[in-house]
């Protein structure tokens, strides 16, 4: 994934707002600002940069909340974010890989019990950092124009200058829409072709989760 370093979009940043350096101040409200937006910007979509496989080991629970012969725990997992999707090979590396349907309940993926797996391929988002500006130093690329307007725009707007504040946000929602087209159009030609297990699960299944 490309990235841009944190010191350039706070050059970026402390231009934009007319000044020659930060305070200590301003500096530390930029950074809450960026790593909140970061965050938001992170959930919202399935951006393709972000996307990661992880090989996870199925195996049963029995604890006071859940009964299952076929689960997957992910939560805290420090691999795996959101969860897209569920398949029995890497479906990056095979074409012969079968999507599985689960449910999300109490940090466990609940698969079907009818599958033969040992272990399944979990397609989800990466785990961003929470101290953005301080161990983590590297910004993905493709934020940085909104990441850059909706800054401002937490500045202004505890500045007080709303009107401002309102601009950059609307900015920063363009940007937003430029980059997830951008992507939507890049996916329509990678798009993966899986074939999906039959499941006898009767309950709603959940799609995409946030740990």
């Amino acid at each position: 994934m490309r990235t841009i370093s944190y010191s350039d979009l706070k050059d970026r940043f402390t231009s934009a707002i007319g000044v020659d350096s930060l305070l200590s101040v301003e500096e530390s409200a930029f950074k809450r600002s960026l790593n909140d937006r970061i965050r938001g910007i992170w959930t919202r979509a399935k951006w393709p940069p972000l996307t990661t496989v992880v090989e996870k080991t199925i195996a049963a629970v029995n604890v006071a909340t859940l009964k299952a012969e076929k689960a997957v725990q992910i939560d805290n997992a420090t691999d795996l974010f959101d969860v897209h999707a569920v398949y029995d090979r890497n479906p990056y590396s095979d074409s012969l890989a079968k999507e599985i349907e689960f449910r999300l309940i109490n940090g466990y993926l609940v698969l079907p019990n009818k599958i033969t797996q040992t272990n399944v391929f979990v397609v989800g988002t990466q785990v961003p950092s929470t101290d953005y500006g301080n161990t983590e130093l590297n910004i993905p690329q493709f934020m940085d124009r909104m990441l850059l307007a909706y800054c401002l725009g937490d500045y202004y707007r505890s500045d007080g200058q709303n009107d401002k504040a309102i601009a950059e946000e609307q900015r920063a929602e363009e940007y937003f829409m430029q980059e997830l087209e951008r992507f939507e159009r890049m996916g329509l030609q990678n798009k993966i072709k899986v074939n999906v297990y039959p499941t006898n699960l009767t309950t709603l299944l959940v799609r995409q989760t946030t740990i």
